[in-house]
């Protein structure tokens, strides 16, 4: 047979790097860059289904709902708007954000703006967990590319306070615009607003969930 009709090892590599991936495989877009799902080279394989990967690990959905519950119960509602989920954050133009666990200031969030569609207002407060997407090239820094540039983008948007708690590092890492990162272990008291706190090691302990 012609080696003419035979494509080389590095071709045939070349052109699965350059398949085009789908728009319902982007979790989020930041600054115009895409990322996508963990898992989402299973579904372009046909090894998984869609719906086998978009949705939250128990530990993720766990985590999410202890916050919530601590910041329900301790903050003002007259003041603010709590939710916790992947609420949808529609930036600007090429910036769509899913949000784990978010505070609105009231004032700013007022009912008109709320609507079917993603929110537009900034939230005061973003609290995220773990990184839940991935980059074409697995070779990709995710804190580098992903965390960083989320939360640069949701302070050039509005945000005043950033919280991200990483579950494999057991690390927490507090970030305010303009101000020095602060990266701690998680198993101390995280003021989240208003002296309200939370204790990630404490609740899993309590709990008894395992980490992997």
């Amino acid at each position: 047979m012609s080696s003419a009709f035979v494509s080389s090892p590095t071709e045939t590599k070349a052109k699965a790097t350059k398949r085009k991936i789908p728009a319902y495989l982007v979790r989020e877009t930041i600054e115009g860059m895409d990322f996508y799902y963990p898992g989402f080279r299973q579904v372009l394989n046909k090894q998984k289904k869609l719906a086998e990967i978009i949705g939250d690990s128990g530990l993720h959905f766990f985590l999410k709902d202890y916050l919530y519950d601590i910041l329900k119960a301790g903050l003002d509602k007259n003041l603010y708007r709590i939710g916790c989920g992947e609420l949808g954050f529609h930036a600007s133009v090429r910036n769509n954000m899913g949000l784990d666990v978010v505070i609105f200031d009231r004032a700013v969030l007022t009912p008109d703006k709320i609507t079917p569609r993603y929110v537009t207002v900034a939230p005061k407060v973003v609290i995220e967990i773990d990184v839940n997407v991935e980059l074409p090239d697995r070779a990709s820094d995710l804190f580098q590319e992903y965390v960083i540039r989320k939360v640069d983008s949701l302070f050039k948007h509005g945000v005043e306070k950033v919280i991200w708690f990483f579950s494999k590092s057991r690390k927490v890492v507090i970030a305010l615009p303009g101000q020095a990162w602060q990266i701690d272990d998680w198993n101390q008291d995280v003021e989240i607003l208003d002296q309200v706190k939370v204790n990630i090691a404490d609740y899993i302990a309590r709990e008894g969930f395992i980490l992997e």
